[in-house]
């Protein structure tokens, strides 16, 4: 082993056996609110009660005499506190300050009048009962502020347990799936952790930082964690969230605090959702103190070496709003892109959770051919998947997770859990039927490259109907003809009900089918230079702003696409009217109807269907 790595060893060992345990929350909080409820019920001593009547000796002796008196305290030395008969207060009415060699006659009148005497200490009355209480309120107070004080500082409030370690991170390599490649790149510095002498003998320097972009869900964070798992060195987590604020210095005390430790025991630093803390510096929705925080980070992470044994590794699926110093040489240098897994991908991520769950596939799962149905999908929801499967196969209290249990759980997964016992009455229920058969053969007509995998009438979600289409493989370009057939799939609905009703009985079921076309469409024109008018000019926010007129030609262009391929999607349905009704009838009778079905009913009735759909269906 080299001496570096011995170091490194010796450091976090000695690190770990004199770190103290950290208290858990409700040990602090309990406490603290029983503290809180003495204050409460504890009464606050009452200085501001009105003050006593001062009676001279002889209204006193009148007083007495006349017997408007009903007790007296006297404090020796003092005075003589007095309540009357027609008062019920605790406090005392009158006081008189009575000389003391006249004591003696006037016990004799009280006592001949009934009146009640006691005898009272001077040190328990008055100023010394008041600021009795008073201290007792504060050390209450101050052993409250205590424990609160601990609370925040074990929750990292003052910067003290942020980027708690978790231990060794055990997760490795072999973890992860369906990377496309980063986890590749980060082999690298695993080598470095290992052994930085190697690289150091040669002057090469690893990059400080390492920022990893990609959608939620494809294992930025888990990458991160198989890092220091594979390299055996401590893990250190940082959400971006946790050091914005609006306290001065707390955000850039605690960046501190984290590269501190950091160095001691040498690591790996993640810092997830970094555009949260390392956002473009006087942003609209920042303020000077989110600019302090990042300005620290800068600071700490050009104030280590490599041969401090670290590595920062920083996760964001918007690096577009990164602050540029953050990618500059010496800090951010290497950025590294987790994708969208692809199918092979897909394969492997699922073949991988269902081995370490230990997940019973039953013989007719073919994991291959659910990574080809589930395009777009990211580790998290594959794994979340798997779940929703193996929770199906439990419901129905079988031994093996079937086929049947993973389209229950795609289902569900992409059309939405079914409403159970929600039925609409029987016209809007022809109208949905009518509606989803739009979908399906307008798109198996125009938009082949997407297999049918389902329509159903049955309501998923906030839906009344789905026509699903999934794609047959991965695709990353779409063609004009693509996107045009995309738009004609979604305006299917629509066209439906106006054939089969009339166009005065068309409903507000294409809502969102609408809103999904529009957004095709001006994409095409504004962003894609597909435009038959407009042809290559489009609309880019980062340059000069488009003219009025040119907007106007736009705003025109998508108007005349929609109304042509609103025409064309008319075309298909009516040429086919005896498809669109006999898949229709066929939902209102079955309620749910799987694609290859779908397909020998279109088929059965004039549409060209691909032949190898036909021969999948039987």
């Amino acid at each position: 082993m080299h001496d570096a790595e011995q170091g490194l060893s010796r450091r976090v060992e000695a690190r770990s056996s004199n770190r103290r345990p950290v208290l858990s929350t409700w040990k602090i909080w309990l406490p603290a609110t029983a503290l809180i409820a003495i204050a409460l019920l504890l009464p606050f001593p009452d200085n501001s009660s009105v003050e006593p009547a001062t009676l001279t000796w002889t209204e006193l002796t009148r007083v007495i005499d006349g017997g408007r008196v009903s007790s007296l305290s006297i404090e020796t030395g003092e005075a003589i506190f007095g309540n009357w008969k027609t008062s019920a207060s605790e406090q005392p009415d009158f006081v008189t300050v009575y000389p003391l060699e006249q004591i003696e006659s006037l016990l004799e009148r009280a006592s001949a009048a009934g009146i009640e005497i006691s005898f009272a200490d001077p040190s328990t009355s008055g100023g010394y009962r008041f600021w009795g209480g008073i201290a007792i309120q504060a050390t209450l107070l101050i052993g409250l502020a205590l424990l609160v004080y601990m609370g925040l500082r074990t929750q990292g409030v003052f910067g003290q347990s942020v980027g708690e370690k978790a231990g060794r991170a055990t997760t490795s390599f072999a973890d992860v799936a369906g990377t496309q490649g980063a986890a590749d790149e980060l082999r690298e510095l695993v080598t470095f952790l290992k052994e930085p002498a190697t690289f150091a003998a040669l002057g090469a320097r690893v990059p400080k930082g390492m920022l990893l972009v990609g959608p939620p869900g494809t294992g930025k964070t888990l990458l991160a964690r198989a890092v220091a798992g594979e390299a055996g060195v401590p893990f250190f987590f940082l959400s971006g969230s946790e050091v914005t604020g609006f306290i001065v210095g707390m955000g850039a005390q605690r960046i501190r605090t984290l590269f501190k430790r950091a160095r001691k025991e040498g690591g790996v630093i993640f810092i997830d959702e970094l555009d949260a803390l390392g956002g473009i510096r006087g942003r609209n929705k920042s303020h000077n103190e989110d600019d302090r925080t990042l300005n620290q980070l800068l600071v700490e992470m050009d104030g280590f070496s490599p041969s401090d044994g670290v590595v920062v590794i920083a996760a964001t699926n918007r690096p577009e709003e990164l602050d540029n110093a953050l990618r500059r040489p010496g800090r951010f240098d290497r950025t590294v892109t987790v994708a969208l897994p692809t199918v092979d991908g897909r394969e492997a991520i699922l073949r991988l959770h269902a081995t370490n769950r230990r997940v019973p596939l039953g013989a007719d799962v073919d994991l291959r051919r659910l990574a080809r149905l589930t395009p777009g999908s990211s580790g998290a929801e594959l794994a979340g998947l798997l779940n929703e499967a193996a929770i199906a196969a439990v419901r129905e209290r079988s031994r093996e997770v079937s086929w049947q249990h993973f389209e229950i759980a795609r289902d569900r997964m992409l059309l939405g859990k079914e409403r159970v016992g929600f039925r609409a009455n029987d016209t809007e229920w022809q109208t949905v039927a009518w509606h989803e058969a739009g979908h399906a053969l307008a798109g198996v007509v125009a938009c082949p490259e997407d297999g049918l995998h389902k329509v159903t009438i049955q309501p998923r979600g906030q839906a009344m109907g789905v026509a699903y289409f999934s794609p047959d493989d991965d695709r990353h370009l779409h063609s004009k003809r693509y996107l045009e057939g995309q738009i004609i799939k979604g305006l299917g609905g629509r066209v439906a009900e106006e054939i089969a009703f009339g166009v005065d009985n068309i409903t507000g079921g294409a809502e969102s089918d609408l809103v999904q076309v529009n957004r095709i469409a001006r994409r095409m024109v504004y962003r894609l230079g597909m435009g038959e008018q407009t042809g290559l000019v489009i609309y880019d926010d980062q340059s000069a702003p488009l003219s009025g007129e040119m907007q106007s030609r736009m705003d025109a262009e998508v108007r005349a696409m929609l109304d042509r391929l609103y025409a064309r999607t008319h075309e298909i349905l009516t040429a086919h009217r005896d498809a669109l009704d006999a898949l229709a009838q066929a939902l209102l009778e079955r309620e749910t109807i799987e694609g290859e079905e779908a397909m020998v009913i279109l088929a059965a009735h004039g549409v060209e269907v691909r032949s190898e759909l036909l021969v999948a269906a039987g």
